[in-house]
């Protein structure tokens, strides 16, 4: 009897360790049956947007890569297969956004609203001279068919020129910023990162790049002197 006892307990044991593995195995399971992956690019994200645009200096950022990789595990379905090969508004709504929030630096400013990244009299600005402000941008673009290199591109194309609001021009990376006690030149470094994302669920599937852009202005520690205003 003893022995029936301790047999029947040990195969309760080894059934819960089952059933706690089940559990954990799959942390990106979505609750509605699909799954989630997501891999590194191929191509080389920084030299892309180097040679597509000139306003801003793109630096390897390990950590900021690391940080899209992990928050890009949060991508449903859905928003996978909802991607459009043109980059449009940035990602603000879904588990992806809310999750690179959580990963990146306070001070990363995600970007809420609009198709790229900029800085001038309407976008936050180094507010001292010496000092630094930075925008982040995430866009989701549909994969199939379209190269990283040619969806980054994309996103590079944006970031060029001025920006138009209620009839006046502004730069969107201006060589130097107006503040109360003078005018400071500006310098323009940024982190990129893009990873691919393949969803299932029910038989569907569906890819997509998740690409997030950083962009630092920096102002020179003195205020330039003989320029206008």
């Amino acid at each position: 009897m003893k022995l029936k006892k301790i047999a029947s307990l040990m195969l309760a044991g080894v059934m819960a360790v089952s059933m706690l593995a089940g559990c954990s195995g799959d942390g990106n399971k979505e609750e509605n049956g699909g799954n989630t992956e997501v891999k590194p690019t191929v191509s080389n994200a920084v030299s892309v947007m180097n040679n597509a645009q000139s306003a801003v200096k793109f630096e390897a950022n390990p950590d900021f890569d690391a940080a899209l990789a992990a928050a890009a595990k949060k991508a449903a379905h859905s928003d996978v297969k909802g991607a459009e090969y043109t980059v449009e508004q940035v990602v603000t709504s879904n588990d992806v956004s809310k999750e690179l929030a959580n990963k990146l630096d306070v001070d990363a400013n995600l970007i809420n609203t609009g198709d790229d990244i900029y800085f001038n009299a309407l976008k936050e600005s180094a507010d001292k001279g010496g000092r630094s402000a930075t925008v982040t941008g995430l866009w989701i673009v549909e994969a199939d068919g379209l190269t990283e290199k040619a969806a980054l591109e994309q996103i590079a194309n944006g970031m060029k020129g001025q920006i138009e609001v209620s009839g006046t021009k502004y730069e969107k990376y201006p060589e130097t910023v107006t503040l109360s006690d003078g005018t400071y030149a500006a310098t323009y470094t940024g982190n990129v990162s893009i990873v691919t994302v393949n969803t299932s669920d029910k038989g569907e599937t569906a890819t997509a790049y998740y690409i997030a852009v950083s962009v630092t202005q920096t102002l020179a520690r003195d205020a330039q002197t003989n320029v206008k205003a």
